[in-house]
Parts: structure tokens; sequence; C-alpha cells
């Protein structure tokens, strides 16, 4: 059994709906490559201005801290440049103790110094002014390195964290005769203000990070609390890099050193801040494209209805024609194509009508004339029945009448003419009466009904039994049953079965087998004996009036039966054939439409 596919086929679609489809396809694939393109330009551009500007971001952040540091240093070694210091250092005069107690002491007036120490060249302590004792807790060697120990030197050192909170030192080298005779520390806490961190934000913006590290990448700050360290190198950062503190967080990082000191200074953004303006332009695209699709649709599904609706006028009125009503027209008021095709299919409908009217006269006017030859092939045949009839019986009635008064007294030629006479007579009233039946059928209208072939069958053979008593074994198959006329068909049935009885009746072991075939579009009957069979170079002449392939004396026959099954099977819309051997028998097929 077919199934019927429910697959989406373009074929199928209407022109009203391919259209819109097509223009949607085009205009789909056309604004997305072209927004795609342009979010790739747009999302690499933004990177690439977004990279510049943290590099130049995260240098121009670098110069402001490095003139803080610049102030810081220099505010220390100013400290550190004081003869009563420089002094005191040398001399050790307890004079001088108080003088320079009160200069370390007044330095913490800054709430950001924690803690101020003297130490002497063997940076051990001489005075200390602190509110934290956080060089306890630092190992001294960390922060006095052999670059502190340069004659003049002022720096920032790294940054501990001591006791839960953040310092660094602000280093000078206490010198004279550019020999190091102490240094000077004040150890600053690392914290930053409110106000400093909402500065920091306007600079960088918000979504921007900003970190401090020692140069040694230990060590990290946000400037509010420690921070893990970046999963980089930071000594090999020379341009903007790419990382992830975690899966899903691309960070874009740029790095630099703050000169006189031994800080990192590192800005970090999300890549997500990056990509927003691409992002927002992506969105915009695709609010965009959808308003274009859905008004380039719109469009194509206006126009397709503007040239579908007089298709459909046109193939309404075709339907029409087709129909036979052959007075529809065309109303469509157009210039373009269309137009000018519904004004030549309303000029083809007229040529039509009027060809109609003069092909339905020329009809009336044959039917008329067929209609006469009919009544003048009935009166025909009529008097062939009753004129050519009558001669032959009073034919055949003299010559049993001579025969009877002539009884004995003819020789043996005598009484065999006579009896040729009757034969030929009785032998040409069979023709005339299968020349009838012949015209007949041309003439019978068909009455089709489903037939029951193998119960006609049956009843042909029992018939034919009757008729011939040569015994014949005849096979029936599965016969189908089929529409047709049923008096019509059991006509065929009898010819084809009284022929192949008569033609394989001579065999020792005559045999008929009759069956049926079902092909795509009609179903096959066929008529199968073992007799005489015939050459198929002759097959031509087989359904022809009176055309014969043996003798009469080898097989009686009128040479009407076949064409009167080929003019039966014809007139049902089928088509016969056959196919035989010499000396081996024949088949006959006829076909029926399903």
């Amino acid at each position: 059994m077919k199934t019927t596919s429910n697959r989406f086929s373009f074929s199928r679609l209407s022109i009203k709906q391919r259209l819109p489809l097509l223009i949607f396809v085009l205009l789909f694939s056309i604004i997305v490559t072209f927004s795609w393109i342009s979010y790739l330009g747009v999302k690499n551009a933004s990177f690439a201005i977004g990279r510049e500007r943290l590099s130049t971001l995260t240098s121009q952040l670098g110069s402001m801290f490095q003139q803080n540091i610049n102030f810081l240093n220099n505010s220390v070694h100013n400290a550190a440049s004081q003869d009563t210091l420089k002094k005191f250092l040398l001399t050790g005069d307890e004079k001088l103790r108080s003088f320079v107690q009160s200069t370390l002491d007044n330095s913490r007036l800054d709430t950001l110094v924690a803690e101020v120490e003297l130490l002497n060249s063997q940076k051990q302590p001489v005075l200390q002014s602190a509110r934290n004792k956080i060089s306890a807790s630092v190992n001294i060697d960390s922060v006095l390195t052999p670059v502190t120990a340069a004659p003049g030197f002022a720096g920032v050192g790294k940054i501990f964290y001591v006791n839960n909170f953040m310092y660094y030192p602000v280093v000078a080298n206490v010198s004279n005769n550019n020999t190091t005779i102490g240094y000077l520390i004040r150890w600053r806490l690392l914290l930053a203000t409110p106000q400093a961190i909402q500065q920091l934000a306007q600079i960088i913006g918000s979504n921007g990070r900003m970190y401090f590290g020692n140069d040694d990448g230990k060590f990290w700050t946000d400037m509010i609390k420690p921070v893990s360290a970046p999963p980089v190198d930071i000594h090999n950062i020379t341009k903007v890099i790419e990382y992830s503190r975690t899966k899903d967080d691309p960070l874009f990082a740029s790095a630099t050193i703050i000169t006189s000191s031994r800080w990192f200074i590192m800005l970090e953004f999300s890549k997500k801040t990056f990509l927003e303006a691409s992002t927002l332009f992506l969105r915009w695209i695709v609010v965009v494209s959808v308003l274009l699709i859905a008004a380039g649709s719109f469009i194509a599904w206006r126009m397709s209805r503007n040239i579908t609706r007089p298709l459909k006028k046109l193939t309404a009125a075709a339907t029409g024609i087709a129909a036979g009503n052959y007075a529809s027209l065309v109303d469509i008021d157009r210039q373009d194509e269309l137009g000018q095709l519904a004004e030549a299919f309303n000029v083809m409908a007229i040529q039509i009508r009027n060809a109609q009217k003069d092909l339905e006269k020329k009809v009336h006017d044959r039917t008329v004339e067929l209609e006469n030859s009919n009544k003048e092939l009935e009166a025909f045949s009529y008097s062939v029945s009753h004129d050519l009839h009558a001669p032959l019986r009073i034919i055949d009635g003299y010559a049993a009448i001579l025969s009877e008064k002539t009884a004995g007294k003819l020789d043996e030629e005598g009484n065999k003419i006579l009896n040729h006479i009757r034969h030929k007579a009785k032998r040409m009233g069979t023709l005339i009466d299968e020349l009838l039946k012949l015209s007949y059928l041309g003439r019978k209208e068909l009455a089709s009904e489903m037939v029951d072939m193998d119960t006609v069958v049956r009843s042909v053979i029992k018939e034919q039994r009757l008729l011939n008593q040569a015994p014949v074994n005849i096979t029936i198959n599965n016969l189908m049953p089929a529409m047709c006329d049923s008096t019509l068909i059991r006509q065929v049935w009898s010819n084809l079965i009284s022929n192949a009885i008569k033609y394989s009746a001579r065999k020792p072991l005559a045999h008929i087998e009759i069956d049926s075939l079902v092909t795509d579009d009609a179903i096959v009957y066929s008529v199968k004996d073992n007799g005489v069979g015939f050459d198929m170079k002759y097959a031509d002449k087989l359904f022809g009036v009176f055309q014969r392939l043996h003798g009469l004396k080898e097989f009686e026959g009128s040479g009407v039966g076949l064409a009167l099954v080929q003019r039966v099977i014809l007139k049902h819309g089928g088509k016969v054939w056959a196919e035989a051997e010499e000396g081996k028998g024949a088949t006959f097929y006829f076909s029926l439409p399903l």
C-alpha cells in the first residue's frame, strides 16, 4: 500500500507562497551575511580600540602615580638631607637627639604615616617614632636592598601585609660626602579613601579594576585588600594580554612598572566590556534586520497577491472553458504582461467559442447524416436479412426436394453436388448472420457492470462442450472480475474458447488454459491452447474480417469471429493480441482497463 509523504517540497507551493518565501530567504541570507560581517568588523574594531584605550589608560595612571611616588621620595629625601640629622648620625650627640626625634614625630602628622625610623649604616635602629611596630614584623633586608645603599637614593619599597594592614616603606639614603651613614624609613599605610576610589572609577570606568603589586609578583592588592596574583608572568607583559581568572570570565589586562618604586600597576577589564559596543550594535542590527525582513516579506506577499490574483482569474476562466463554459472571459484592467496575457486569453476564448459553435453545427450536421446512415444501414441489414436469407432458404429447399425426388435416380456425383449446394447455402446464411452481428456490435451502447469472469467462462465452456464432442482438458486459473458489458464479453469468451477447442481438437491430449493477470492499469486475460498454432509473421491478419490462416477444408469457420472479438475489446478501451508457434499452439490475450 502506498503511503503519502509529508516531507516539505518547494515544488508543491503555489506562486503566492513561493515569492514571499523566496524574498524572505534572500533577505534573510543577505542581511544575516552583511550583519555578521559588520558585527565582526565592529567587534574587531572594539577590541583594537579597547586595547589602545587600556594601554593609554595604564600609562596615564602610571604617570599619575609616578608623580605621587616622586613627591613621597622627594619629601623623605629632603628630610634625610637635613644637616642636623646627618650630624646626629655621625656624632651621636645627645643634644641633637630631641631635635631629630621631634623631626621624626612631625613627619607622622600625615595620618597615613604609621611609623618613622632612623637607622645607621649597619641597618640598626637609632631613633623611632611609631604607633605600630611595623619594622619588628618585617625583615629589614627585604626593605634595604643593595639599591637603597646608593648615596642619595630615595624610593618606595615593596608592599607588606602586617597585622591585617598593608604598609609600604619610603626609604631615603642618608649620605655624607657620598658615603652612606644611615637610612630614613617612613612606613606609610596603603589605604584608598572612598573619595580616591570614586576618582579612580571616574578615570578607569566602573567596569575596570586596578591592582598594585610588588615587583617580585608575590603580593597584589586592589588598595583595599590583598588579592590573588594574575595568572601571568608580570615581568613579560609588553602589551595588552588576555587571560581568565575564572572559566567564564575572559579578561584583558595591561601593566607598567612605576619607577623609583618596587611596584607594578595593572589595569584589568572584562572582555565583555570591550564587547559592549559591538553587542549593542548587534542588537540594533537584529532589530533592524527583523524589521527589514518583515517589511520585505510583507511587500513580497503584496506583490505575490498582485500577481496571483489575475492568474487565479485566468485559471478560473481556463477551467471554465475546459468544463465547457466558452463564455468565460477575464476582467483584468492592467497594462503589464499579465494584462496582455488576459487580453490574449479573451481573444482566444472568443475564438474557441466561435469554433465551438461551428463545431457544434458540424457535429449536429454529421449526427443527422450518421442517423440517416444508421437508418439506411438498418434498412440494408433488414434487406440483407430478409432478401438474402429468403433466396438461400429457397435454394436449400429446392435442393432438398430435388434430392428426395431423385433419390435412387442420380448417381453418386449428382447426390454429392446437391449436398454441396445445400452446404454452401447454409454457410452463406451463417456468414450473413455473422456480418449482421458485427454491424450490430458497432452500434450497440455499452452497459458496463462488474462481471464475474469465472462464472461467464464456466458457462461458455459448458455450452461449447455441448456443441463440440471432442475431448479437451480445460484449466481455469484465477480470473479477476472486471467492469464491462456482460453480453459482449460473453461473446468474446465464446469466440476465443471455441477457436481454442477447434484448433486443438486434433491433438491426442488437447489442453486449454485460461488465466488472468493484473497490471498497473489493466487486467489481462489469456486463452492458451496446444493446437496447431500459426506463423507469427501473419499475426497482423488475425483480426481482419474474412482473414484466415488455415483453409476451410482443415477448420471450418466464418472468418468473422476474431474481428468481432477485436471490435468488442476496442469498444471497452482495451486491446487484443496473440502469440503462437506453428505446431505448438497459440495464446490469445485481451485486456480491460482497471
